[in-house]
């Protein structure tokens, strides 16, 4: 039969280099360069382990790094499938010169050195900035639940009462046993010292079973007691035994005890700014958090930020604009009432709004203070009889409507909202963001998070968006162009304290465009 002939396994042939078997531009020389560069040039952020001369030597930082890149870059994260890797995959033997890393070293630096993954990834975020991909002009936010690595099964109030009342039986029934055994009250004194009697803490003793059981049920009282006291404190209403800083969230596979990841994708190359993780639930209170770190750790004010109505707030768009200089471009939520035919217009002379209708609506109170706004309220004093007023209102007292303190910002911003600058700037929305989200996800697979905590589970978040933002690069550059910019940038210039310090020192030296209606360029 004519088929093609494998190659004799037995077959002695030349003898070839590690170098020799990847391809002189396959990415893993760009993540090698990359990692060397900014490790070499900062040391001290790396000063983990390595600084004895006696005992076993420690991996080099660098070489961590570079499998978590690469791990993350291709779906790999378990530390004991990246530990099979390094025996192999060619790919892996040649990035980290034939190493084998066990899967507990692996995991214990990635659990451990949160501080330099963050500072690799803000290095790679300011290379990317000082070569102009980017520009930091229009930035989207936007955020995703991401599942925490626990099970479904949050404890509430309830359920934590529940569970102690089922030990309290337990423990009960347990000292019953010890009563029928006419020691109670023996048995007892023994259980307070049974840490420190050795008699009762041999394993021949026939009472050590139930006094072993009775000390684990009293632990488990303990801790649900914790989490009981942690729940009340932080009025939380569920919480999880395994990660206790994951909130549960509503997604699209229902509620979850989850993380809200949150991302700003710059407009020039869909690139990702800044990332961060929060506990938020929704992410109504979460732009000013993200514009104040966008421009702390990447010294970036946009011209214009666009996110999704989820970020619908007025107070803190006003405040955003003030504070940041960026035009802010947010959609109102719908609301029942968009659709009700009637209009209302503000006589500024009589202080009374007319519907569209013709109908008067005097001011009935002053002063009122609802969510942090102070606004006057307007009621209808002519409804009755109108023949729009079942489409209008269901008050049997009129239709009412409040004027806030700051309603010519509020009016403003309604009508830059309705703009055509507005409507193409939110159509670019979904572009910008959710390709980031989407190929994170796809790479994060069934189980999204390894890790635990929210400081734990934000060094994952940091791989993985530096991950992206490298295969970015990759489809925009060619290798030998990365290259260069890699042997060519100022890694040391470039490291985030220096531009932290900067900042804070001299202040934001970008040119403040007093423009905010961020024109689309064709």
């Amino acid at each position: 039969m004519h088929f093609v002939i494998p190659e004799d396994r037995h077959q002695i042939t030349f003898m070839q280099s590690l170098d020799d078997l990847v391809p002189l531009d396959h990415y893993v020389r760009l993540i090698d360069a990359l990692v060397d560069a900014i490790v070499s040039a900062n040391p001290v952020q790396f000063a983990y382990k390595g600084q004895s001369n006696s005992g076993r030597r420690a991996y080099n930082p660098a070489t961590m790094i570079k499998l978590f890149l690469y791990g993350y870059l291709n779906s790999i994260k378990t530390s004991r499938t990246l530990e099979r890797e390094c025996h192999r995959n060619i790919e892996v033997i040649w990035l980290l010169g034939n190493l084998k890393p066990d899967h507990k070293s692996i995991a214990d630096y990635r659990r451990d050195n949160a501080k330099a993954i963050k500072y690799v990834t803000n290095q790679f975020r300011h290379f990317l900035k000082d070569n102009g991909y980017i520009k930091g002009k229009l930035i989207a936010i936007d955020g995703s639940k991401v599942k925490a690595n626990t099970n479904k099964d949050m404890l509430t109030i309830k359920k934590i009462e529940k569970r102690l009342d089922h030990l309290d039986k337990k423990l009960d029934h347990y000292l019953e046993q010890l009563m029928i055994n006419d020691r109670r009250e023996d048995l007892l004194e023994e259980l307070e010292e049974h840490s420190s009697d050795d008699d009762i803490n041999k394993p021949g003793s026939p009472n050590q079973a139930l006094l072993d059981k009775i000390s684990e049920l009293q632990q488990q009282v303990e801790n649900l007691q914790k989490q009981k006291d942690e729940l009340q404190s932080q009025s939380r209403t569920s919480i999880s035994p395994t990660d206790p800083q994951a909130n549960l969230m509503r997604s699209n596979d229902g509620m979850i005890p989850a993380y809200n990841t949150q991302i700003a994708v710059d407009h020039e190359h869909h690139m990702i700014a800044h990332s961060e993780v929060f506990d938020a639930s929704n992410d109504i209170q979460l732009l000013e958090p993200m514009l104040d770190k966008l421009e702390h750790e990447m010294n970036l004010n946009p011209e214009a930020t666009v996110a999704d109505s989820g970020y619908y707030n007025l107070i803190q768009i006003e405040t955003v604009e003030d504070n940041y200089q960026t035009a802010c471009y947010i959609p109102r939520p719908k609301h029942k009432n968009d659709n009700r035919p009637i209009t209302f217009n503000y006589d500024k002379e009589q202080d009374e709004y007319r519907c569209s209708q013709g109908k008067r609506l005097v001011k009935k109170q002053k002063n009122k203070i609802k969510n942090g706004q102070r606004f006057d309220l307007y009621q209808g004093i002519e409804c009755n009889g109108c023949t729009m007023r079942t489409q209008c209102t269901t008050s049997k007292y009129g239709r009412i409507v409040n004027r806030y303190y700051n309603q010519t910002r509020r009016d403003s911003y309604r009508r830059r909202m309705a703009g055509i600058t507005a409507k193409k700037i939110i159509h670019l929305r979904k572009q910008m963001v959710e390709h980031p989200f989407g190929t994170i996800k796809y790479w994060m697979g069934k189980i999204p998070l390894l890790l635990r905590g929210k400081k734990k589970v934000t060094t994952e978040i940091n791989i993985f968006t530096t991950v992206y933002n490298f295969r970015r690069l990759l489809s925009i550059e060619s290798y030998h162009d990365i290259m260069d910019m890699i042997n060519k940038y100022e890694w040391k210039m470039a490291c985030y304290p220096c531009h932290f310090i900067f900042y804070t020192k001299y202040g934001n030296l970008k040119t403040i465009f007093s423009n905010k209606d961020y024109i689309i360029d064709n």
